[in-house]
């Protein structure tokens, strides 16, 4: 009667952890972060673990997706470069830090031709400081959550083998 119990709430926990967005979990989320000064772009990349996000590489794409730059990030997660000439439009700029990691940062056409004032730097650096938050209470029970899951299935995955042998 216990164990009907326990496999009961056990399934019913399965079920939750299935609906919740995976989108929720970020073990090592990887996060770029640009800016514009002096007719050149600037970048920062880093896990949220705030690790450098060494020789990766970044993509740069114009508004229509066309391919405007690429290069790596240094040691130090960092990558700077001229902006490109007759760009019509506002440029992303897309990490690949391997294994499925990637990030993108989107710099508007207007950024692009002004010098940016105090309040777009102040505003900028805002969104990083909100990119490099560490996880929530939220995302972290839902990461163990995830792995009691696994740990469920693969158990209950063993114990049918046994039963069949």
């Amino acid at each position: 009667m216990k164990t009907l119990r326990i496999k009961q709430i056990s399934v019913l926990f399965i079920i939750i952890l299935t609906l919740i967005p995976a989108g929720f979990v970020h073990a090592h989320k990887v996060i770029i972060f640009a800016w514009v000064e002096d007719g050149m772009i600037f970048s920062e990349s880093h896990f949220g673990s705030k690790r450098e996000a060494k020789n990766c590489s970044i993509r740069v794409l114009n508004g229509k997706g066309l391919l405007v730059h690429k290069g790596k990030t240094d040691e130090q997660g960092k990558y700077s470069f001229k902006i490109p000439e007759n760009i019509d439009s506002g440029l992303v700029l897309h990490l690949d830090a391997g294994t499925g990691h990637k990030a993108h940062w989107k710099i508007s056409e207007n950024e692009l031709r002004n010098n940016p004032s105090n309040d777009d730097i102040k505003t900028a650096m805002e969104t990083k400081a909100k990119l490099e938050e560490n996880p929530s209470l939220y995302k972290i029970v839902t990461g163990v959550g995830i792995i009691f899951l696994l740990a469920m299935v693969l158990k209950f995955i063993k114990k049918r083998r046994k039963k069949s042998d």
